[in-house]
Order: C-alpha cells, then structure tokens, then sequence
C-alpha cells in the first residue's frame, strides 16, 4: 500500500490558497467591523439616550449608511469565500480526473468504476456543498469575535458570564455533532455498495430482464439491504444534527434571560443588558448558521479521505509525449511473469517464484521484430490478455524486463512506449472522436478509404472528425474501433479476438484483406485469434499454455492449422 497520508480540508486551504484566504479573512474582519458599528451605532442612539432627543434625519442616515455598508461588506466577503470554494472544487475535480488518467491500470480495475464514480459525483458535491455553506462559519466565527470585543468594553462580567453560557452550549452541540460525524463515515461507506448495486442493474439490465428471480435477489437482497441501511442511518445523523441544531436555538433564547437576571444581580444598567439581549438575537442567526454549517465541512472531510484513500497517480499537469523513438527494430520480453496483486501491484516489489502456480505469466520470453505480423492462441484463462496486456505496456511485469531494442521500459519512459501502440481489446470502449498521428487532425483520405475497407460507409458518416453514431451491431462497432486506430497511425496494433465478433464473410475480408492492407501500412500486428482457417497469414504462430509461451515450428503449425482446439489441451 502507499505510505501517502491524507490532509484536512483546513490543511489544504491553508497551503494551497493562504494569500486569497487571507484575504476572505480579511474582508470578513471588516464585514464584522461594520456589524459590531452598527451595534454601537443602535446603542449610542437610540438605547442610551432618549429616543426622541436623538432622532433626527442626519442620525437615520447615518444608520442607513451603515446599513448599506454592511450589505456591500457581506457581500463582498461571501462572493469571495464562495468564489475560493469554487475554485478549489474546481481544481480538486480536474485533478481528480488527471489522476485517474495518469493512474495504472491494475489500480484502477482493483477500485473498480463504482467506487471512482461515487467519488467524482458524491465526494466531489459534498465538498462543493461544503463550501457553500463555508461563508456561515467563516463569517459567525468573526463576527462573534468582533461583537465579543464590544460586549466585553461593555460589561467584563457579563460577557464572561454569557460566553460560558455560549461555550456550554457549543460544547453540547459539538458532543452531539460527534454522532453526525460518526454516522456520515458510515453513509459514505455505503454509498459505495448503493452505487455498486445501481452499476450491476444497468449493465446487467439484458440478464436481469431474461431471469426476474436474479432481478428479485438483486433487489430485495442487496439493494434494499443497502437502501434500508442507508435510511437507518441517515435519520440517526439526521437527528443528531438536528438535536444539535435545536439546543443550540433554545439556549440562545434562553441567555436573554440570562442577560437580564445577571445583570439585576450584578445592578448592571438596563441600557447595557438591553444592548447584550439585542446583540444577542442579532448574533443567533450568524451562531446557528455557522453551527449548522459545521456538519457540511464534516461531510466534506470524509469525502476528501475517501478520495485520498484511491491512492491514485501524483497529479501532474502534463500529459505524455512520443518520445519513443521510431526507429525501432525489436521489441523483447526478458522472462516476464505477472501476478495478480489484491491492491496496487506497480507499488509492491514481490519476490516471485517462477514456478509458483499463482502466476499468470511464467518465465515468458519474446521477441517482436517490426513488421512481424503474430498470431496468439491458447485457452481461457492461459494468459494471452495478460501477456497483451505486458506487451502494450499497461501492465508492469512483476519480474523480468521489456526492451526496444537495447532501452530497457521502466516506470520514467513506459508512459512513453505505451505511445507505440493501439489495441482493440475484447472489452474496449468506443470513442467517437477520431485522432490523427501524434493527437494532430486524422488523415482524411485514410479515414474514407478505411470506411470503405471496414463497409462501414453506408452506417456511418464522419463529420468534423466525429462519428455520425455508434450504435450499431457489437461487429460493427469493432470496425469502428479499427477506424480509429488506423487514423491514429501507430506502429502497432494489437487485436484481442477482434475477429470473433464479425460475421464469416467479413472474416474472410479481414485475414485475407485488411491484414494485408495493415501490413502495407507499414504495421505490426499482434492477434489474438483462433480461426485455425487462417493460421496461413501469420509470420509467426505462439501458443500460450499455463501461463507459459511457445513459439510452433513449421509441423507444429500445420497440426494448429488442422486443429487448434487440440493444441490447447
């Protein structure tokens, strides 16, 4: 596992933003300046005189400027703590998304795409809502300090006496927030298993639909489970916020009686605890906001751990070059054996016994000479998506090394030599933006004439290097990922049963034309593929067998071209 520790959300602010932060400070000190006037303002002249003798119209314009300052003052310290929060959220959500980019494969399958998904949509809103609600702590926190200064010049005693009242309060409420906060970890936990319940009943809405008891256990046995534990859970959270929230009510509410037996007891003027009980109920709102707003920033935290918890890629701005030279002449594995890790192979130096039978590759050596156009069989679950997998450069192996030529692929250049290749897998995704070579404009002569090859052209169209569509037929669709990965115009093209999905004719077309018009192209091909038909037009013939590679001789060959199902016993 990775040593990296999580951060607080306070933390990160304050080092990644101190300059604009101090600066929302800094507005909300003057914000709270212009309150604590407004305070003193009412005090002065309209409670500790007489009402009458001091009205006039110079004294109500003087209250309404002050009043239309502080409305400039809130605003302007709202606008920009909101637009801080923005823009962290901002910066948070594309780095996200860069660090999943850059992170490696392995990884990423482990995480599986509920648990990234949860991420970029619940965490990344909880931490947005978070922010939403920051201006109501950040502004009660200063505000409260402000007007306490006041208070204080007004009466020592009984502010003292009102702030333990405060405290006391507050210190409730935090005890009860504790169970908010206890209970949140625990629906962020399940909104993990919610959204893995709604990725299987999308993507197995087909199987759901042909067998309702599957559908029946689905939902009553998992989902509802996850739903009913969510809803117990939430209302606990639910109710201790809101208990916190109420306490907190009621207690403001009860210190102006406070203010007022205190102030008999200690014969503290009327005027002052007139102006302690209207301070009072003019700071409730901004108290009860920031308390209530602290739950939102709890959430946020869990939400940002869950996110640091991915363990993803260090975010670089940058995205990869090809530096690859090319030039190539050979690409070689040097005793290559991979095993499964449960999480985050690429961090883990496993001392791997060749022998071991949990390996999927064992001791595989091969050597790829540009132009060679190779064949692969082997049986389920023999290596052969793996091995795909180790060539591209998507997997790291866990012992043994890659070459082209004499540069040995590491974690500095492998990014680099994944740029070599293309690769239509049995699982791909289908994008309809068509690339050219090196991310430039796609030759658009090449993409017609493809369109042709492919017999694509009466079912789609490209306009503005775009595909017109890509629902078509799960054949079809693959030639529509060879379309893009001709475009590309990479060195390699790896093909993972591409050819199994396509109706006997179009077979034909493609061992008998296109890996021939691929060659042309100056390609090297790599083929996943057990049409023994057509074993004729590969260079080179490997079987992989128990996680072990061979090479077939000319007999051998022949047998695999008359028989390939017994060459995989």
């Amino acid at each position: 596992m990775s040593s990296r520790t999580t951060a607080s959300l306070y933390h990160m602010i304050w080092t990644h933003y101190r300059l604009p932060f101090l600066k929302v400070i800094l507005l909300n000190l003057v914000n709270a300046a212009v309150s604590v006037g407004i305070i003193a303002y009412i005090n002065h002249t309209f409670i500790s005189q007489p009402v009458f003798a001091t009205l006039s119209l110079l004294s109500l314009g003087y209250f309404s400027a002050l009043i239309a300052l502080l409305l400039i003052t809130t605003f302007l310290s709202q606008y920009a703590l909101t637009r801080l929060g923005h823009q962290f959220v901002y910066e948070l959500r594309t780095k996200l998304v860069k660090q999943i980019i850059d992170t490696k494969v392995p990884q990423i399958d482990h995480l599986g795409s509920a648990r990234l998904i949860a991420s970029l949509s619940s965490d990344i809103q909880s931490i947005t809502t978070a922010f939403v609600r920051m201006p109501e702590l950040v502004q009660g926190v200063i505000l409260s300090a402000g007007v306490a200064l006041y208070l204080g010049w007004l009466s020592l005693p009984l502010l003292f006496i009102i702030m333990f009242w405060i405290v006391m309060t507050i210190w409730i409420s935090t005890i009860l927030v504790k169970h908010v906060y206890t209970h949140l970890i625990e629906l962020r936990a399940i909104n993990d298993f919610l959204y893995q319940d709604y990725q299987s009943i999308i993507e197995g809405r087909k199987e759901l639909a042909l067998n309702q008891y599957r559908a029946e256990k689905l939902y009553a046995d998992e989902f509802l489970s996850h739903a009913k534990s969510y809803q117990k859970t939430v209302i606990k959270s639910d109710t201790f916020h809101l208990s916190a929230v109420n306490w907190s009510n009621i207690m403001m509410f009860a210190s102006i009686g406070v203010v007022f037996a205190v102030s008999n007891y200690l014969n503290i003027p009327m005027g002052v605890a007139t102006t302690f009980s209207l301070t009072i109920l003019f700071m409730q709102s901004p108290i009860l906001h920031a308390v209530g707003a602290y739950p939102t920033l709890q959430t946020a935290q869990v939400a940002l751990d869950k996110i640091q918890s991915l363990d993803l890629a260090d975010y670089q701005a940058e995205f990869m070059t090809d530096r690859v030279a090319k030039d190539w002449h050979s690409i070689s594995l040097t005793d290559v054996s991979y095993r499964y890790s449960g999480i985050n192979t690429q961090t883990q130096n496993l001392a791997v016994d060749v022998n071991n039978p949990d390996d999927i590759l064992k001791s595989v050596n091969l050597t790829v000479r540009r132009g060679d156009v190779v064949f692969l069989i082997g049986a389920n679950g023999s290596g052969k998506s793996t091995l795909a997998k180790i060539i591209t450069g998507i997997f790291t192996p866990t012992t043994g090394s890659v070459h082209v030529d004499q540069d040995n692929i590491d974690s500095e250049n492998n990014a680099d030599y994944r740029q070599l290749f293309s690769a239509i897998f049995s699982d791909q995704y289908l994008f309809k933006q068509l690339i050219g070579n090196q991310g430039n404009q796609p030759d658009a002569a090449l993409v017609s004439d493809w369109l042709l090859k492919l017999n694509l052209q009466d079912k789609v169209s490209v306009a503005d290097h775009q595909l017109s569509t890509d629902k078509l037929s799960q054949g079809q669709r693959k030639r529509l990922a060879m379309l893009l990965s001709v475009a590309e115009q990479k060195d390699i093209l790896l093909l993972d049963e591409w050819a199994a999905d396509q109706d006997p004719a179009f077979r034909r077309v493609f061992y008998q034309t296109l890996i021939p018009e691929l060659k042309a192209l100056g390609k090297t091909l790599f083929i996943i593929s057990h049409d023994d038909s057509y074993f004729e037009h590969a260079d080179r013939l490997l079987l992989m067998k128990e996680g072990r590679l061979i090479e077939l001789n000319a007999e051998e060959r022949q047998r695999a071209s008359t028989d390939a199902i017994a060459m995989l016993q």
